[in-house]
């Protein structure tokens, strides 16, 4: 299109010029170069998205009008169908033509026929009987005594009590319409034809204002029947191909935006409209807004380029300064100082710089030190806001993890060597914490203590505090064969995660304080990781904490317990994998254990027993041996009359 040719002329106007000015090398040529080029750029985006807006808007509201257009054409021709039907229902009831029809006499009813076609301005007519056989035939004579073409249409009068439709008879589109003769019952159907042709599109075309043609598709190739259009258009419009949408553009003198109606669907002879508008109209405001455009260009250029000069002139030294120190900044040299003087505001910026400079250096101090010291994260806030005593209530997710055996372990090495190890595990174990964004919040010997949705808020912090705990059991598995190799003990470590309400914060004296975090869901989060042990499990979470991740992760519940000093028990899972990762033996361990555990609280114990049996014999369960231990005690229990329970109390 030719708004896009000057796209192109624009683009490459700039790419030339910014290659001619490449060479420049005083900040004063630069930066007025930049200045001009930065409005151009800007001109250049204001006039492609004008000039894409508009044309999008011209296209649309174009479409828009086909549409109603469409509607109204096929409004037209619908109305025109009932007045022809209604005409030719008056024809069939002429009693001197049902006279001449009980006659039986061939030419008079030829000719009475003919007569009722000229009255109604019909192009043929026909006469057929009622069982489907061409009685007369003023379009094809030879046609008499044949089958009637459209039986169809005998089918829908019938039914009906009229019949109309838009269809091919020979080469040209005829408007067909059948109406019973009554004498007073059906004694045959006539049927008048009315040629779609050029005058009859005239006329339509003065209601839509719209270009009108009639065409037909037979074996993918397209016949103009009539049309609006000139005859030298005519010829191209055969060959335009159309879109799926109906919408297509066919090129001769001028472009068009058709719009295609289907008339007759039927294969054998497909019968479209074409409406259309045309396009060269609907731009002449595009082309005078770009003429307009190109005149503000050219003057908003030669005031910039005015600008530019005396800009660059006055702030090229004092930038030149600032650029070689903001060099020194960005290599880390926080103690470079910029040496500009005066009162004005390159002044103020030059003091500004180094103030900059020397609060940066602090800052990095500071900040390395507190990196080393507590998370990153809490680093980041306790820089960026003002340190003050206290909390907030925050939902938190929090992790506690502890080694099995790390007692008895740290008696039989030395302590160079047990530093050395549980370095080695805090270090991994710390940058897994990091990697899933959660805020170390301290070390008590083995022991890690993280949480997550503080400081920062997150919405997936227990998806993201089981994904850590997974992470930091492959991590160990990556350390005990290491040690193996060296010799050194194989650790197994326990986690236990709760989700819930905490207060989060500064919390200590005026003079040392914690980030850190209290309240009953992070105590929750610490009997859990004890209970491992108890049920043999790696990681423990709550239902609090189910509830965020089941979609996730695959777990598993154990069991309903009730911490010390709580009265409402709580439901706890052990954690596998992600869904997508878990192994066939876990999902089936999952499922058979979610049945005997059923059965287990249903008192079914003798079901229960079997199934927990068989868990812990092909899987080495420790949670199934635990629950037949639990079994053999309730035969023990029924014998003393003690009641059962489905909860059990979680103890230090």
């Amino acid at each position: 299109m030719r708004g896009q040719s000057v796209y192109q002329r624009n683009w490459v106007w700039i790419l030339a010029t910014v290659k001619l000015f490449r060479p420049f090398k005083r900040f004063r040529s630069r930066l007025s170069f930049y200045i001009i080029g930065l409005l151009l750029l800007i001109l250049a985006g204001v006039f492609t998205v004008v000039n894409h807006v508009f044309r999008q808007n011209t296209e649309e509201s174009i479409h828009r009008e086909l549409l109603v257009t469409e509607r109204v054409f096929l409004r037209l021709l619908s109305e025109r169908s009932q007045q022809l039907s209604q005409q030719a229902t008056a024809l069939a009831s002429d009693y001197a033509f049902k006279r001449v029809i009980g006659s039986r006499d061939q030419a008079t009813i030829t000719s009475a026929l003919s007569n009722l076609s000229s009255r109604a301005q019909a192009n043929s007519a026909f006469l057929v009987s009622l069982d489907n056989i061409v009685q007369i035939d003023t379009l094809n004579p030879q046609n008499t005594g044949q089958d009637f073409f459209a039986p169809e249409l005998l089918e829908q009068a019938e039914t009906e009590g009229m019949a109309s439709r838009l269809m091919l008879m020979g080469q040209m589109p005829y408007q067909l319409v059948i109406v019973p003769i009554l004498a007073p019952e059906p004694i045959a159907w006539l049927c008048l034809g009315f040629q779609i042709d050029t005058p009859v599109l005239a006329q339509l075309k003065q209601l839509t204002q719209v270009e009108i043609s009639v065409l037909s598709e037979k074996n993918q190739v397209w016949h103009v029947h009539a049309s609006t259009l000139s005859a030298l258009t005519q010829q191209k419009l055969s060959l335009s191909p159309s879109q799926t949408d109906g919408f297509f553009w066919h090129t001769d003198q001028e472009t068009y935006l058709s719009r295609m109606i289907v008339l007759e669907p039927k294969a054998s002879s497909k019968l479209i409209a074409l409406i259309e508008r045309p396009w060269a109209k609907a731009l002449e405001n595009f082309y005078n807004l770009q003429v307009l455009l190109l005149v503000i260009a050219l003057f908003s250029v030669g005031l910039a380029s005015l600008a530019a000069a005396w800009l660059a002139k006055s702030v090229s030294k004092p930038v030149q300064i600032l650029a070689t120190g903001v060099q020194a900044i960005g290599k880390g040299d926080y103690r470079h100082q910029v040496a500009i003087s005066g009162d004005d505001e390159i002044g103020q910026l030059g003091l500004a710089f180094n103030s900059m400079g020397t609060q940066l250096l602090e800052k990095e101090k500071i900040r390395n030190l507190l990196g080393k010291v507590v998370s990153p994260v809490v680093a980041q806030e306790l820089l960026n806001h003002d340190v003050v005593l206290g909390g907030e209530t925050r939902e938190i997710s929090a992790l506690f993890s502890d080694l099995a055996g790390f007692t008895s372990i740290s008696e039989q090495m030395s302590p160079q060597d047990l530093v050395a190890l549980l370095n080695d595990y805090l270090t991994h174990m710390s940058s897994e914490i990091s990697q899933q964004a959660g805020v170390l919040d301290k070390f008590i010997g083995d022991a890690i203590v993280a949480f997550w949705g503080a400081p920062v808020t997150a919405a997936d912090h227990a998806q993201q505090a089981v994904a850590c705990a997974l992470a930091m059991q492959r991590s160990l598995q990556v350390l005990r064969k290491n040690w193996q190799q060296r010799g050194l003990p194989m650790l197994t470590m326990r986690i236990g995660i709760n989700t819930g309400q905490a207060v989060v914060g500064n919390i200590g004296s005026i003079d040392r304080l914690d980030y850190t975090m209290i309240g009953d869901a992070v105590n929750l989060a610490a009997r859990l990781e004890g209970a491992n042990k108890y049920y043999g499990s790696e990681i423990l979470i709550s239902e609090y904490t189910y509830r965020h991740v089941k979609e996730v992760f695959a777990c598993r519940e154990l069991d309903n317990v009730r911490v010390q000093g709580k009265q409402h028990p709580v439901a706890i899972y052990e954690v596998f994998a992600e869904h997508s990762q878990i192994s066939l033996a876990q999902q089936q361990l999952c499922v058979v254990f979610a049945e005997a555990l059923t059965a287990f609280r249903q008192q079914q114990f003798e079901l229960a027993k079997g199934l927990f049996g068989k868990l812990a014999e092909q899987h080495n369960d420790a949670a199934s041996a635990l629950y037949l231990q639990r079994i053999a005690t309730m035969a023990t229990a029924a014998d003393t009359g003690t009641a059962f329970k489905a909860v059990y109390d979680l103890v230090k």
